[in-house]
């Protein structure tokens, strides 16, 4: 086996290099993974050109499917050449969060892709509890979405999931925002509502049977979701944009008694006025924080994820805007930073 591979590798905040670097090396318990598709995380924009990654060098990028190419001392049950996807995070096993099986609430964890080389690359390694293993009947590209749509699962089941006959109204029509559309759907919501500032991702949420489709730049979508909730608001509100106005139209927008889901960082303060706050206890509203997913033995959502992903009823095609090689990682992640190109899902492969 070769020595060296290719890696998008993040010197500085918005210094990314396509080299040579060492192939990782396996330690007890770990797996190394063939990447066979990475996506793009809205955490990523941030994280690649603003915030840095926790040390430097390192390789971003933590969606991603792959096949294992070597297994580590001790890892059983699983061989050269399965197809797999993984989370992310790595528990401690140690606090009070993981010893309650809530691995992403852990205390102490390291994550690949910020913490821990990523994806962005020809070879991964990755603790071999993570892995999860992929049907035939699941593409490399649809399996490198699990963790986004494995997030909106997670953000339904915080808020209780969705009663029969909810109106959800998400905020964000990015990749998060548009699989909350789907699982919300298939739990049994009577009408599903998407907001966005982007047609081109509206109209995706529209080719996704999304009913009613709202451009937060030519309508107001408080008063839209009133108007199509016969002046009561939304059962269920998903916040995935992450801007500080959608923070406070989904606190707006919801019916007495109504849940939301906060999921989108806004990476600024967030400072609600008087109207806004006090509609949290004037309507008796339930708020919700949800964060990444769930993947321990009694909670596995990673699995319920791509079993409903491979049965087709989760699609994840329309929501691919660009496939890239992994050397356009840099370009591209600038161009998505100077506002130069509408994306939703990148796929890159190297």
């Amino acid at each position: 086996m070769k020595k060296t591979m290719k890696a998008a590798v993040l010197h500085a905040p918005a210094d990314v290099r396509f080299e040579d670097v060492p192939i990782p090396v396996v330690g007890p318990g770990e797996v190394l993974l063939r990447i066979r598709a990475a996506g793009n995380c809205g955490s990523d924009l941030k994280r690649i050109m603003v915030e840095g990654t926790w040390v430097f060098p390192c390789i971003p990028g933590h969606e991603f499917s792959g096949e294992v190419a070597e297994l580590g001392e001790g890892v059983d049950g699983w061989r050269i050449g399965d197809r797999v996807t993984a989370a992310p995070m790595l528990p401690c096993f140690r606090c009070e969060w993981c010893l309650q099986g809530q691995y992403n609430l852990c205390d102490d964890y390291d994550y690949v892709g910020s913490r821990s080389d990523g994806a962005f690359a020809e070879y991964m390694k990755i603790r071999a509890f993570n892995l999860v293993k992929l049907p035939d009947t699941l593409s490399d590209e649809a399996a490198a979405m699990t963790d986004p749509a494995g997030v909106a699962l997670h953000a339904l089941r915080r808020a209780g999931g969705v009663t029969p006959g909810d109106v959800v109204a998400v905020l964000g029509a990015g990749p998060i925002g548009l699989f909350a559309c789907q699982w919300a759907a298939l739990m049994g919501a009577a009408r599903v509502i998407a907001t966005d500032i982007f047609d081109e991702k509206l109209e995706v949420a529209r080719t996704l049977g999304v009913g009613v489709c709202v451009n937060s730049t030519r309508e107001d979508p408080v008063k839209r979701i009133f108007e199509e909730t016969d002046a009561k608001g939304a059962d269920l509100l998903i916040e995935t944009a992450g801007s500080v106005e959608t923070h406070r139209q989904a606190l707006l927008a919801a019916r007495k008694r109504g849940r939301i889901v906060h999921v989108g960082r806004a990476y600024t303060d967030v400072l609600l006025a008087d109207e806004v706050f006090t509609r949290i206890f004037r309507r008796e509203l339930a708020v919700f924080g949800a964060v990444n997913t769930n993947f321990s033995p009694h909670d596995h959502e990673w699995k319920t994820t791509v079993e409903y992903l491979s049965s087709g009823a989760i699609k994840t095609g329309p929501l691919v805007s660009h496939r890239l090689p992994m050397s356009a990682v840099g370009e591209t992640f600038r161009k998505m930073f100077m506002k130069e190109m509408v994306y939703n899902k990148i796929i890159f492969k190297p």
